[in-house]
């Protein structure tokens, strides 16, 4: 973790100190933070952020998203999630640029050690007003991903992430891994309802050539209320959906959210 924590300081760096021949526009950020602790009978805590930044210089632009969300529960682990994308833009028309798409995600409670994917695509910007905001994208993607290791006790049963008890008397297997050749559709609307008031909706479909069974689907619908010129309150709700998951484990991941919103 560490080191991709490290990787992403890097990314969020370059985008800082990204310039070109023709004079670059200033960075954007977006920043929702999250936070819940309680205790007495039960003691909790969880952390979100969501972050994204763009820098844009002439017909190029940099886009960097970050997601994380980790959580315990009475001192055990219960979420641990991090997922970051890069996205490189050269629009060389008005509607039309040319992309290449780099994403990363770990997920302790989903069966996947790791996936990765990267490829070259296009992205088609079907609106651009102040009040709607709509474009599509699409990617070849190479893909490459992990399952964790699985640990089962002596009558059979599986013992999950984050084995409360450790591991010792409990016999492994290997999880698989695999790389293959896909595909990667996706889709993002703006709505500015009122000034200071917006919907948001991010969908992505992500599958292989050679298994139209083995796909990935993301959705996050938002509402962002202006609280002045740099804050926001939001609520969102995302779906992760996969439809080959490894044994054990759900297709479906749901996340409902507050946060407080920094944009700059």
């Amino acid at each position: 973790m560490k080191k991709l924590l490290f990787a992403v300081m890097a990314a969020a760096a370059l985008l800082m100190g990204a310039d070109g021949a023709e004079k670059p526009n200033p960075l954007v950020t977006h920043t929702e933070l999250g936070y819940v602790k309680t205790g007495g009978n039960t003691d909790t805590e969880s952390f979100s952020l969501d972050f994204g930044g763009k820098k844009t210089w002439g017909k190029h632009s940099v886009r960097l998203d970050f997601d994380a969300l980790y959580g315990t529960e009475n001192g055990i682990e219960n979420k641990n999630k991090i997922y970051t994308e890069g996205n490189y833009d050269w629009q060389f028309a008005k509607r039309l640029a040319l992309n290449y798409i780099v994403g990363y995600k770990d997920d302790k409670f989903s069966g996947f050690e790791y996936q990765f994917f990267t490829g070259p695509g296009a992205k088609y910007i079907a609106l651009d007003s102040k009040k709607f905001k709509l474009d599509f994208q699409g990617n070849v993607l190479f893909n490459t991903q992990q399952e964790m290791d699985k640990y089962y006790d002596a009558n059979g049963t599986e013992i999950k992430y984050p084995y409360p008890d450790g591991k010792a008397g409990l016999t492994r297997v290997d999880g698989l891994y695999d790389d293959f050749w896909g595909y990667l559709v996706k889709g993002n609307f703006v709505w500015l309802v009122v000034e200071g008031f917006k919907f948001i909706e991010e969908a992505s479909y992500r599958s292989g050539f050679d298994d139209d069974q083995n796909y990935f689907v993301y959705s996050k619908t938002a509402l962002e209320s202006k609280i002045n010129g740099n804050f926001s309150l939001g609520v969102s709700y995302k779906i992760d959906y996969t439809n080959m998951p490894p044994a054990g484990n759900e297709r479906t991941d749901t996340t409902f959210m507050v946060a407080l919103i920094i944009d700059y």
